[in-house]
């Protein structure tokens, strides 16, 4: 070990200092090890130079005082390793130590005198090695200076650091991520797959829709993005990743929760604006590049028509992200409106589609309900859009009709298309998500999400059954518990396929 690193035991009982420091030098002899056994302490050492580590006893009752301490230490030094030596596995909670960044804690017992230095030194080392080599990456996770959960993720997908955003969004705090696969916080195994899958072939960056679950076992829907850090040839691959809340959480019965961040909405929106600006920038100069006839090289004309196609679908999926943003509103301009009537507008919006394609759409009466008609009338227009997109070498057919019974109402647009895996039936209702090549079915994987979104704005879940080459059923269901604000109170049923 060539640097000297500087650790700091805070502890009012000079036994535990000097045992705990006899242990530090037994494991590493080329230690400079401080103690303290007050605030006042910690400042004086702290003004002769910067700390690699500080070892607080959660026992004292100034505990909160050294982790805010150690909170202004950070801004000198961003990866000042702060530890818990606790009397108690469960002392403070892991809800104390939210957001004050603990990389660790160990309990006060013999075997924790003897394993503490290790898990400690192990720790300042990674910590220092990622700010050596990158720093930028480092800080700017750290600072939480994007103002977004953020993490960095090594090789294996193993989480190297983790901001207080990412600790107040899961739940957790940090000590309980550092050194956890990031796939073990996703809710599904299609998406652990997926992810993982991503990460490997992936050299730049990657994106798309992931649900993450809490401390409490709630599933929070998000986008999530990854930008690969440099690293030296030979090096474990690094990258760098935040998250978007873009959804509301759902709770285990399905029914909704408030977001755990504020107007994630809003934010969805501040984005987009501020996004657009520069997209309108890119695109017009594309459009001039296009135009003119300066350009005579073969391949940068192809560059050229190559940044306006992107432009294209960059302005397409902006557009994406402000539907579903915005999607969840319109509760004051809900009234009662028969299904069938919003029904005919959809078929109408797809007159041309259904026309070309020779499709034929079977239908039963459709029940009155309180909603907002623009909003579902896009769902059945982009249920029914998908349905006549994906299908196969057969001539479409679509069957729209209602189940009534005492526990639910449910919705259903019925297909006879190409089906879905199993494994894919939660991933294609994610923001971006696409089972197909662009060439093969065109589209940017917004529009069931969109569905989703606005069904459970009216209180509702939508989910499908499908089976792969024999088309699929997307069921759109309003629990009994909903029924006062979408019908009346003496509603029957109106019409229904039996299963």
């Amino acid at each position: 070990m060539n640097y000297k690193y500087r650790i700091l035991i805070f502890d009012e009982d000079p036994h535990d200092r000097g045992l705990l420091a006899l242990a530090l030098r037994n494991a590493e002899p080329a230690l400079e090890l401080l103690e303290a056994s007050s605030a006042l302490e910690i400042a004086q050492h702290v003004s002769r130079g910067p700390l690699d580590a500080l070892i607080v006893d959660e026992t004292d009752a100034s505990f909160h005082e050294i982790a805010r301490l150690a909170a202004e230490l950070r801004r000198q030094t961003p990866l000042v390793v702060l530890w818990l030596f606790t009397a108690s596995a469960e002392l403070p909670s892991a809800q104390a130590c939210m957001g004050l960044g603990v990389d660790g804690r160990t309990a006060k017992s013999s075997a924790g005198f003897l394993g503490l230095p290790r898990a400690l030194l192990d720790r300042i080392v990674g910590m220092r090695t990622l700010r050596e080599r990158h720093q930028t990456e480092v800080e700017a996770v750290f600072a939480d200076s994007f103002g977004l959960p953020a993490c960095l993720v090594g090789e294996g997908g193993i989480l190297r650091l983790a901001n207080p955003g990412l600790e107040a969004l899961l739940g957790m705090p940090r000590y309980a991520l550092l050194d956890l696969p990031l796939e073990r916080l996703m809710s599904s195994l299609e998406e652990k797959a997926a992810w993982r899958d991503r990460f490997e072939r992936s050299r730049t960056t990657v994106s798309g829709a992931v649900s993450l679950q809490t401390q409490e076992g709630r599933d929070i829907s998000l986008a999530m993005t990854g930008r690969a850090v440099a690293v030296a040839q030979g090096e474990p691959p690094l990258w760098a990743v935040c998250f978007l809340e873009v959804g509301v959480p759902r709770d285990a019965t399905g029914a909704g929760t408030a977001p755990t961040s504020p107007d994630p909405e809003g934010l969805l929106y501040a984005i987009s604006h501020d996004l657009q600006a520069p997209l309108n920038s890119l695109a017009s100069h594309a459009r001039t590049l296009q135009g003119g006839k300066s350009i005579k090289d073969a391949e940068a004309r192809e560059a050229v028509d190559e940044i306006g196609a992107l432009a294209d679908r960059m302005q397409r999926m902006l557009d994406g992200i402000l539907q579903v943003a915005t999607a969840g509103g319109g509760g004051d301009e809900r009234e009662m409106t028969a299904m069938d009537e919003v029904l005919e507008d959809a078929l109408n919006n797809l007159h041309s589609e259904i026309e070309q394609a020779g499709a034929t759409l079977e239908r039963q009466p459709l029940p009155s309900l309180r909603i907002n008609r623009g909003q579902l009338t896009q769902v059945l227009q982009n249920l029914i859009a998908n349905a006549i997109k994906f299908r196969g070498d057969r001539i479409p057919r679509v069957y729209v009709y209602a189940q009534d019974t005492p526990e639910a109402l449910r919705l259903v647009v019925e297909d006879n298309g190409i089906g879905i895996e199993a494994r894919d039936v939660e991933r294609i209702f994610g923001m971006f998500q696409r089972l197909h090549t662009e060439r093969e079915y065109p589209g940017l994987g917004v529009g069931l999400a969109l569905c989703r979104r606005i069904i459970r704005a009216h209180g509702g879940e939508l989910s499908v059954d499908s089976r792969p080459g024999r088309g699929s059923k997307f069921i759109m269901t309003f629990p009994a518990s909903v029924w006062p604000l979408l019908r009346p109170a003496n509603a029957t049923s109106e019409g229904g396929k039996a299963e």
